[in-house]
């Protein structure tokens, strides 16, 4: 996947500038500018980024496949993560696990 795709990606998601600069190692500015992100992003920085696309597709399962509705519910500060994004949590294995978790407890509360 190039810093471009990744960028495309990451922001439908919810994800910030800087989140997306943080799992690629290209510079947010650079891709403001339009400048690169055709450098392929190397496997090892696309981990972090697998767990975050994960944790948004169960997300969007959940809001039935209401996409702005998954975007906010993983872009708002959850108490139960000690009021950080979900999409933020869900960068390391242990975060996505996590959010994995907070998932599970509310699709049983909703009965899916």
């Amino acid at each position: 996947m190039n810093a471009k795709d990744l960028f495309r990606v990451g922001r439908q998601m919810g994800m910030s500038p800087e989140q997306c600069e943080r799992l690629s190692g290209v510079s947010a500015s650079k891709m403001r500018r339009g400048r690169g992100g055709e450098e392929i992003v190397a496997v090892e920085k696309l981990v972090g980024f697998r767990f975050v696309e994960t944790t948004f597709n169960r997300a969007l399962a959940l809001c039935g496949g209401n996409e702005p509705a998954a975007v906010q519910w993983v872009s708002a500060y959850a108490p139960a993560l000690n009021g950080r994004k979900p999409i933020e949590v869900a960068e390391t294995p242990a975060g996505a696990k996590s959010v994995e978790k907070l998932l599970s407890v509310l699709a049983g509360a909703v009965g899916q």
